[in-house]
């Protein structure tokens, strides 16, 4: 199919983290980022298949919307004059190894993907308000389609898929002390993902999946300033028989204290409450867990938070038991042509499986982007997630514990053809292997584009 040439381009929406001015919070977390076809919101921590931009947890201030997205340096407005609005479009083609994410009935897939969008933004004194509503169409040319691959999840012959995605945020400064931000989320998704989960697969059909978080951000002296979050997050499925044991509704609430030990080191003292509730399954948790930490400001383009503690879990069905909890930051900008980013976590996350409460989960994510010259960029962004489900978080008692790991890495070249126009290309891996067998799957995918901006 010939690429057409569209007015717009892929912009997305990131958080831009200030290290030095709070920690970041255990608990769930929550992404707020561009979406192509193949990705999918799952609560938990950040990222996205096809180059997209990870997005810290709402929990984690402060919370600022950032431009652009992953893979490359989006072009801006090429237009004489500030609009309050941009209009967007990509254009991808996508060789898809496993577009059922099945281990049992694989099926290799051609897809075709066009992604219009439209960004507003109101920025006045003190002041900020941003919101993008993005709309996703694939279509699907499989390989195959034999009943077996189409009765578990394949694509028929010109099937279309359609996802929506809208983010909005309000971001307002009472003054140089105190200020408070404001975020929603709603997306609608078909696929699973990998890269926006700290854990929890998904992967069982469509939903859709809303989060509305706030975070405000309190200097009180030039020494002491505190960090109060908020994160609801609400996930809903399509399919009723799935919906009885899926859907569920998680709140987050963080509270933190820093103080400024040197000009360029802090400490700092919290807590987080973390809860998920399910529709009808009697499976969940609370966690309480507190924390001590630090962050420290290396150089002017290096920082550093870490954090640890402990974690005392109240399941739904079952024994209270409690789990170490530890989290780790760095933010480094590569000179003024290449940036990198790196993110560990150790917590107590959901779990998609009707037998477990939740699971324990080690994250490693990290993104890196280098400038080659001012008209070619790459990017290079991985997740690995580690997680466990010990017998403390089985809901059934004498029940097998597992583990599953999942991995998903993208990496790509984006040629600035001018500043209406960008040409992108990648390949993107991810799967799943776990002791669940029907879990497991893995996923290859190369895609060309087309992006530009109006």
């Amino acid at each position: 199919m010939a690429l057409l040439f569209l007015m717009g381009c892929r912009l997305c929406l990131a958080i831009d983290m200030d290290a030095a001015s709070g920690p970041v919070t255990p608990g769930s977390s929550n992404a707020l980022s561009g979406n192509h076809g193949a990705n999918t919101f799952a609560p938990g921590n950040p990222a996205s298949i096809n180059g997209q931009t990870d997005l810290a947890a709402p929990a984690e201030p402060p919370a600022v919307m950032a431009l652009p997205a992953n893979g490359g340096t989006a072009p801006g407005d090429a237009s004489t004059t500030r609009k309050f609005y941009t209009l967007t479009a990509s254009l991808r083609e996508i060789y898809d190894s496993n577009d059922n994410t099945s281990n049992i009935h694989p099926q290799a897939s051609l897809e075709t993907e066009l992604s219009p969008s439209i960004l507003v933004d109101f920025p006045s004194e003190g002041n900020d308000f941003t919101a993008r509503y993005t709309l996703d169409l694939t279509y699907y040319n499989p390989e195959q389609t034999d009943s077996a691959t189409v009765d578990n999840g394949g694509k028929t012959s010109n099937e279309i898929d359609v996802t929506h995605e809208f983010v909005a945020q309000y971001a307002h400064t009472f003054s140089d002390r105190f200020s408070i931000n404001l975020a929603e989320d709603f997306r609608y998704f078909i696929e699973p993902s990998i890269d926006q989960s700290t854990g929890s697969n998904y992967q069982q059909g469509a939903y859709v999946a809303n989060v509305l978080n706030g975070t405000l951000t309190a200097q009180w002296t030039p020494l002491i300033g505190t960090t109060t979050s908020y994160s609801n997050t609400i996930v809903r499925y399509d399919e009723a028989d799935v919906a009885d044991f899926q859907d569920n509704i998680e709140n987050t609430g963080t509270q933190s204290v820093s103080y400024a030990v040197l000009p360029k080191i802090s400490a700092s003292l919290g807590g987080t409450v973390d809860n998920i509730t399910y529709k009808t399954s009697l499976r969940g948790y609370t966690t309480y867990t507190g924390f001590v930490g630090g962050s420290w400001q290396v150089l002017p383009s290096l920082s550093v938070t870490g954090q640890g503690g402990a974690t005392y879990i109240v399941p739904v069905s079952g024994s209270d038991s409690t789990a170490p909890y530890a989290a780790l930051t760095l933010n480094w900008n590569l000179g003024a042509r290449s940036s990198l980013s790196f993110n560990y976590a150790h917590e107590i996350t959901p779990s998609d499986q009707v037998g477990a409460n939740g699971q324990t989960s080690d994250r490693f994510s990290s993104n890196f982007r280098y400038d080659i010259n001012t008209r070619l960029s790459s990017h290079l962004q991985g997740t690995f997630t580690y997680a466990t489900v010990s017998q403390d978080l089985l809901v059934a008692q004498g029940s097998s514990s597992y583990q599953e790991d999942q991995y998903y890495l993208d990496t790509g070249l984006t040629y600035h053809y001018n500043s209406y126009l960008d040409l992108d290309s990648g390949v993107t891996i991810s799967g799943v292997a776990s002791d669940i067998s029907n879990n497991s799957y893995s996923r290859d995918e190369v895609y060309l584009g087309v992006r530009g901006t109006y």
